[in-house]
């Protein structure tokens, strides 16, 4: 029986989202999804997948691409979301425009799913200012 499932589930049982605001372009907000995991205690392939999905999830907050694959898989019909098959993990950036009352602006964020896990996310509402200036466009691109 393979153990990473398993492992994965149990860690995602602790995990949790920061409750900060995103770093401003350029920057990332590291060790912010997995809450009090140290990931240098945790089991092989585990930790490599961890690791990895930190890395990517700290970019896509900071408003670049992952780094698990150059270009995306695939995309969603919503003008912006892009779908990455990562090694250890399926890695969705949400990016599609979103009016909130008389607020234009942008949901957007990394969603992780681990294989046999529920996927775990930090997708928020951005306005427009907001989103152009953390992914340093005028076009949402």
């Amino acid at each position: 029986m393979n153990a990473f499932p398993l492992v994965v589930a149990s860690l995602l049982l602790t995990a949790g989202c920061a409750k900060q605001a995103a770093p401003p372009h350029g920057q990332a907000m590291p060790g912010s999804f997995f809450v009090g995991v140290d990931s240098s205690k945790l089991p092989e392939p585990a930790r490599s997948a961890v690791t990895s999905a930190q890395k990517d999830i700290d970019l896509v907050l900071g408003g670049r691409p992952p780094s698990c694959k150059s270009e995306p898989d695939g995309a969603a019909s919503d003008g912006g979301t892009a779908l990455y098959k990562c090694k250890y993990y399926d890695l969705t950036v949400m990016q599609s425009i979103y009016q909130l009352g008389n607020v234009s602006g942008y949901i957007y964020g990394p969603i992780v799913n681990f294989p046999g896990d529920y996927p775990v996310s930090y997708v928020r509402f951005y306005s427009n200012e907001e989103f152009h200036s953390l992914t340093g466009s005028r076009d949402g691109r």
